[in-house]
C-alpha cells in the first residue's frame, strides 16, 4: 500500500475513531509551524518506540500545509 493510500485509511480513521480523531484534531489546530515540529516529533519518537511505519509516514503527509488544510475540511475541523 502506497504512503497516500495510508493516509486516506489514517483519515476513515478519524471519522470513525475518537481516539484517532481527537490527536488529530490537536495536531490540525496548530499553525504550520506548529504543525510541522509536532510532527517531526512525533515521528521520530513513533521510530524509536517501534510504531508502524506505514502510521508515520501517513502522519509526514500531514506536514504538506495543503495536505493538512484539506484534512481539516474533510474531517470537518
Amino acid at each position: 500500500m502506497c504512503d497516500s493510500e495510508q493516509l486516506v485509511l489514517l483519515i476513515r480513521a478519524a471519522r470513525e475513531d475518537a481516539s484517532v480523531r481527537e490527536p488529530l484534531r490537536k495536531l490540525l489546530a496548530l499553525d504550520d509551524a506548529g504543525r510541522v515540529k509536532a510532527i517531526e516529533n512525533w515521528v521520530k519518537e513513533g521510530v524509536a518506540n517501534g510504531q508502524s511505519i506505514e502510521l508515520l509516514s501517513a502522519i509526514a503527509w500531514l506536514s504538506d500545509d495543503a495536505v493538512a488544510r484539506e484534512a481539516r475540511e474533510v474531517l470537518g475541523f
